[in-house]
């Protein structure tokens, strides 16, 4: 059976020189893994190269049967990044974001509204200024799409935030006050605030990333434990 679909690819596979297996998460079917045999001549290879990580396509697929493999017959670009070939900020966000997205839909079903919601962001972060809380807004707004937002409750009786609860608590819970003052404004704010009061302050950048990703790491997928690429973040957005 052919079909069409549009996703975001996140990973690949390269199993020969001319077979490879793509995993996208598509809007229709959640994440699904493309097997592609090409020709070994240049010209026939071109449409391959827009399989870049974190490329939004459009796909023409073979569905042999059910339970197998589907067999990737054509592909067209609909965006890919350029800003991430000369802007090395960007480019280790979205190497961030590429392995924190393949882990967190790995196990996630289709939705269109988180589909649309990755794309837009992705596509907006590609065209506007470096915002260097950026994945920081985006992991946390990406929670209300997989089902797991945050209570967003704090007062002067319950400053401080929990991970477990996923809500505001009186005493401290291992996240500071100032950090757990924050996370409603990431929830809450524009993507892309255009005043400097409304970032994240440097210092406190490296506490809030390792707080979303214990937060994903307990209520999504255990595997963010192992990430790697946010060790670059810390260093580098401090």
């Amino acid at each position: 059976m052919l079909y069409e679909a549009k996703g975001i690819v996140l990973h690949k596979i390269a199993i020969a020189d001319n077979k490879a297996v793509y995993q996208v998460y598509t809007a229709e079917e959640g994440l699904r893994s493309y097997m592609t045999f090409t020709s070994l001549r240049k010209e026939k290879k071109g449409q391959w190269t827009k399989m870049q990580p974190l490329a939004i396509v459009g796909l023409k697929a073979e569905r042999r049967r059910e339970e197998s493999m589907d067999y990737l017959k054509a592909v067209d670009l609909e965006y890919v990044s350029t800003a991430a070939s000369y802007d090395w900020l960007k480019s280790a966000v979205r190497l961030f974001l590429n392995e924190a997205l393949y882990k967190i839909l790995l196990t996630t079903p289709a939705d269109e509204g988180l589909f649309q919601f990755i794309r837009k962001a992705l596509y907006e972060f590609d065209r506007n200024e470096f915002v260097p809380d950026f994945h920081l807004r985006f992991l946390w707004r990406l929670t209300t799409y997989l089902g797991c937002k945050p209570i967003c409750d704090r007062s002067a009786e319950k400053p401080f935030f929990q991970v477990e609860k996923a809500q505001f608590q009186p005493f401290k819970t291992g996240i500071g006050e100032e950090v757990s003052a924050w996370i409603p404004l990431l929830l809450q704010e524009d993507m892309f605030p255009l005043e400097k009061s409304l970032l994240l302050p440097a210092a406190f950048r490296s506490e809030m990333l390792q707080c979303v990703l214990d937060y994903y790491s307990f209520h999504v997928t255990s595997s963010m434990t192992s990430m790697q690429s946010h060790l670059v973040l810390k260093d580098i957005l401090r």
